[in-house]
């Protein structure tokens, strides 16, 4: 019933703690690394980076201060998203093909599809967009050596967890949130890996164009 799947959508907090406290999750780098970290002001990384004009890229984000590995990158990010569920993401993309003079219609598909990306947990899916981070404009790396931050959680990672009550109740946090990979110094550009943003493996042919093109990969 409804009340049910709301409660597996935003579980409680002592769901949460009965589950960190048992297996199979008690061992789990959710439960022992990021919970305790992701509301610890030390382990995360504020007001640390900028955004830069680029000649080629015309925006990127830099780091401004040093920003040790391990640690969360801006994430009041995830606290500022606007979420749009997949039904009402397909349901928006018919109405805007049925009525194209519904100029800020469209214009609010443009911005989601420009700047937000496909996000998915064991709860819910769909699309998140910033409403004011500059996580937005950190831009793609072209290799494995370029990214310096990355998905907190991800379904290759090992011991992946399908669903736990922790991932539920946080999943804003836990599945689009960034944590540095290594150490970041002043003046370095912070990129990552954009396949991240893919769910779903039919769609990387999408990627493999969009990769094939910001880093001209065509001739190789």
């Amino acid at each position: 019933d409804g009340t049910t799947h709301k409660s597996y959508q935003r579980p409680s907090r002592a769901w949460e703690e009965w589950s960190c406290n048992h297996a199979p999750f008690q061992g789990h780098k959710m439960c022992t690394t990021y919970r305790p970290q992701i509301f610890n002001w030390r382990a995360n990384s504020y007001n640390s980076t900028a955004v830069v004009k680029d000649d080629v890229k015309r925006l990127t984000l830099k780091a401004t201060k040093f920003i040790p590995a391990g640690t969360f990158l801006n994430n009041y990010d995830p606290a500022s998203s606007i979420y749009i569920d997949k039904s009402n993401w397909e349901l928006l993309n018919v109405f805007v093909k049925e009525y194209p003079g519904a100029e800020y219609y469209t214009k609010l598909r443009i911005f989601i599809d420009e700047y937000g990306y496909e996000t998915s947990s064991p709860a819910r899916a769909g699309w998140a967009v910033s409403v004011a981070s500059v996580n937005t404009f950190i831009n793609h790396g072209c290799s494995k050596e370029q990214f310096k931050v990355g998905a907190t959680i991800k379904r290759s990672d090992e011991n992946y967890v399908n669903f736990s009550p922790l991932t539920a109740r946080h999943s804003e946090l836990l599945f689009n949130s960034l944590v540095a990979f290594k150490d970041i110094e002043v003046g370095e550009e912070i990129l990552q890996d954009y396949s991240e943003f893919w769910d779903d493996n039919k769609k990387f042919a999408e990627f493999d164009k969009f990769h094939e093109k910001v880093c001209d990969t065509s001739g190789l």
